[in-house]
């Protein structure tokens, strides 16, 4: 059948019955390793309704060229169950990820991002694995950290925290439904939060602390689940892995300065336990170098206010917590070699802190790798 012959058929049903044909037609082009110009046409008129001209995606063109007629709620919601019953079948990760990153690339209209944040929120809800898994490799493919993820990472936590009398089992037993979508929803949200390149230092909200706290404490390798292969089609190159262990390790690190809960410390143990857990039959992959120094600019900023108001940060217990957390954690994950990147660079950056007894020793310890 011509792409005209497929489009004629498809204008003859009414929604959400086009999408419903329009997907198996969309994955067979795909296994057939077809035109993906055709694919975004397929996707945009008879998927997301967004049709009014053909556009040509070799030339650059985004799905933004397309009208941006809105659907209503009624549309959203079948659009939904019907992505989600499709996603739910049977068939090779490598397709059904594809499908997935087809429908929802880099460049996503407002329209898509809503309808992505409600999809994965339904599926976290309904415990859906299959369209978990898929969600978990188009972030990581996208980067955990860039808008779109952080977007659908926002997104669960004001549908499952800020907006919830209580933490859901489906939220807490994310981790055995899909365990590389909780790892990457984890480096996600680590960004989210005590991030001095976002503004301000805003703790996690506590419910999510206490999720995240849970995950890595009941399994210690969860945030290696990242670093999972991915099955990707063929010719498609896999992103690089970005755990959210320097995420966290941030939050453990940076808390005494804004909180005195105990589950930050926790927290802190539990990231050790999993740095010393580690096996490499390799070159470290797990922790970032230049991550874990991210750590230092509002540690020094905290400094500075305390010498400002006349206070010495080796006599403040606080900052002095926030040192002896980070000392540990570098100490444990170069022991356990589990670090990569600029070692001396970050051993620099780590004497620039006031003095403290445990990351002196950590210094002259490590001076030699």
């Amino acid at each position: 059948m011509s792409q005209s012959d497929i489009k004629h058929a498809l204008r003859k049903l009414e929604f959400p019955a086009c999408v419903k044909e329009a997907l198996p037609r969309i994955e067979n082009i795909i296994i057939g390793r077809g035109k993906q110009n055709f694919i975004m046409q397929l996707i945009s008129e008879f998927v997301f309704l967004e049709k009014t001209k053909e556009v040509d995606v070799r030339r650059g063109q985004s799905p933004q060229s397309y009208s941006n007629m809105q659907m209503n709620k009624i549309q959203e919601f079948q659009l939904i169950l019907v992505l989600i019953e499709f996603f739910s079948q049977p068939g090779p990760d490598s397709t059904r990820n594809a499908v997935f990153l087809s429908l929802f690339g880099s460049n996503l209209t407002p329209q898509r991002t809503k309808i992505l944040c409600k999809l994965i929120s339904t599926s976290v809800s309904g415990s859906v694995a299959p369209l978990l898994s898929s969600a978990g490799t188009w972030m990581q493919q996208v980067g955990c950290t860039t808008p779109p993820s952080l977007e659908v990472a926002q997104s669960l936590v004001s549908d499952f925290i800020i907006f919830s009398r209580k933490t859901s089992e489906q939220l807490k037993q994310l981790p055995l439904v899909a365990p590389h979508f909780a790892a990457n929803l984890m480096t996600a949200v680590a960004d989210l939060y005590l991030n001095e390149q976002r503004g301000t230092l805003t703790p996690p909200p506590d419910a999510l602390l206490d999720v995240v706290c849970e995950w890595v404490t009941e399994n210690p390798s969860l945030c290696l689940a990242s670093q999972q292969p991915l099955a990707l089609p063929i010719g498609a190159i896999a992103m690089p892995v970005v755990t959210p262990l320097a995420g966290l390790i941030r939050w453990s690190v940076l808390a005494p300065i804004l909180s005195n809960r105990s589950t930050y410390s926790n927290l802190h143990l539990s990231l050790l336990q999993t740095l010393l857990e580690i096996v490499n039959n390799g070159p470290p992959t797990a922790l970032n170098a230049q991550h874990l120094a991210l750590t230092l600019t509002p540690l020094k900023n905290y400094a500075s206010r305390l010498k400002g108001e006349k206070l010495d940060p080796s006599q403040d217990a606080n900052f002095q917590k926030c040192v002896e957390r980070l000392a540990q954690a570098v100490q444990v994950g170069l022991s356990s070699n589990c670090v990569y990147g600029n070692i001396p660079q970050l051993l620099c950056a780590l004497e620039t802190l006031p003095p403290h007894p445990l990351m002196k020793i950590v210094i002259a310890a490590n001076k030699t790798l």
